[in-house]
């Protein structure tokens, strides 16, 4: 895959792939433990359970030694943070702030969320990820955790992305004290040298990165690219990127959740099925529990993870953040472990099945969700437009 100069790609970094289960909580807890300055911690959702629990008490700790934490989380997706844990967090000294708790503020627009997972220590290491804080994507032993992805990072990245992560606390009405000044004066560089891009969407802003490094991977992919997608809706362009992938000789793999959280997106989705089928595309259908992965991998030498999905909820929408890796050893690795998920969790989706599968009704409950979400993304996209001033960063 030939990447555009215009992605500018940093090397010195130094990255670790970490799944849902113990060993994302478990790198989260420890990144945490280990802060000595301050923390940054950005997510849509922390329930109140043993799983959000764990890492809430993890931020305390930091706290009591300390450790200036900075905790913002969505004020849509934080509904189940309960009353108590915010008095337990702002008790312990932790700056904590819901995320846009009206329909509309003076600085964002309309339905826009905080749906990026990030979590930043001492400016040198930073977890971006795709699962939010909660026993689902933990799992126990009678009960499979969610599928999703997330890296750890270390190297010059980490402060582009306190950047991004200060201009989203440092708002205008909040106090001196309250304000982040922090810096990363010395960017570590590792002999790993992985290059890695940082991206965010963020409409408000002018920023819809993640989608056009998508688009540049459809458009540059020379033999196979991998897609694991929880809520699956591309638009008219990202399709006909797809169609004209599948047709220069592109293997494509598109791995969907067989149940889904959200019924109507999962519906919306099958209405695509006829398309991406009949473009030669292979869909899997992920089984063990519900997948809420938004990664992809082209050609075992790009990758993408993060928050981002394949809709245009998550470009017009949300706060967004992935992080785009460029090296073959992790790329290779990272495309042998989705390969591996689909051999042994997933099945195909064969042309004969959906045909066996569409019965008017299935076509009609399909077709009446793709054009409710249509419609209501196209609404929100015309409210998000209607911004009193443009941003220039």
């Amino acid at each position: 895959m030939q990447i555009p100069s215009r992605h500018d790609y940093r090397g010195g970094h130094f990255v670790e792939l970490l799944r849902s289960g113990e060993s994302f909580f478990a790198g989260c807890e420890k990144v945490i433990d280990e802060a000595n300055q301050f923390i940054h911690f950005q997510t849509y959702i922390v329930d109140d359970d043993d799983t959000g629990k764990r890492i809430v008490n993890a931020l305390i700790r930091a706290s009591k030694r300390g450790v200036r934490v900075y905790f913002l989380l969505d004020a849509y997706g934080g509904n189940s943070f309960s009353n108590d844990l915010i008095k337990k967090v702002e008790e312990a000294g932790i700056f904590f702030r819901k995320f846009s708790p009206g329909l509309i503020s003076n600085d964002f627009q309309f339905s826009l969320r905080l749906h990026h997972k990030v979590l930043l220590a001492d400016g040198d290491t930073t977890i971006i990820a795709g699962m939010n804080v909660a026993d689902r994507y933990h799992g126990n032993a009678k009960i499979k955790e969610w599928l999703d992805f997330a890296i750890l990072l270390k190297g010059p990245e980490c402060a582009h992305v306190l950047f991004i992560l200060k201009r989203l606390w440092n708002k205008a009405f909040i106090s001196k004290k309250e304000r982040s000044r922090e810096t990363a004066h010395r960017p570590q560089y590792f002999d790993s040298d992985i290059k890695v891009k940082v991206l965010q969407n963020n409409w408000s802003r002018n920023k819809i990165e993640i989608l056009k490094s998508y688009r540049s991977a459809l458009k540059h992919a020379q033999f196979r690219m991998t897609i694991f997608a929880s809520y699956f809706l591309p638009g008219r362009n990202e399709r006909r990127l797809l169609r004209n992938a599948s047709r220069r000789g592109v293997e494509i793999k598109i791995v969907l959740s067989a149940e889904s959280d959200a019924p109507v997106f999962k519906r919306a989705t099958n209405f695509l099925y006829d398309f991406i089928l009949r473009n030669n595309i292979t869909i899997y259908e992920y089984l063990p529990s519900n997948l809420h992965a938004k990664v992809a991998t082209v050609d075992g030498n790009w990758s993408t993870i993060g928050s981002y999905n394949l809709n245009h909820l998550s470009d017009y929408g949300s706060v967004e953040m992935n992080a785009d890796i460029l090296d073959a050893q992790f790329g290779e690795m990272f495309e042998g472990i989705l390969l591996g998920i689909i051999q042994k969790d997933c099945r195909q989706v064969t042309f004969e099945e959906y045909i066996h599968r569409k019965t008017w009704f299935f076509q009609l409950t399909g077709w009446f969700s793709y054009q409710m979400i249509r419609i209501m993304m196209r609404l929100m996209f015309a409210l998000a437009a209607k911004r009193s001033k443009p941003h220039s960063a």
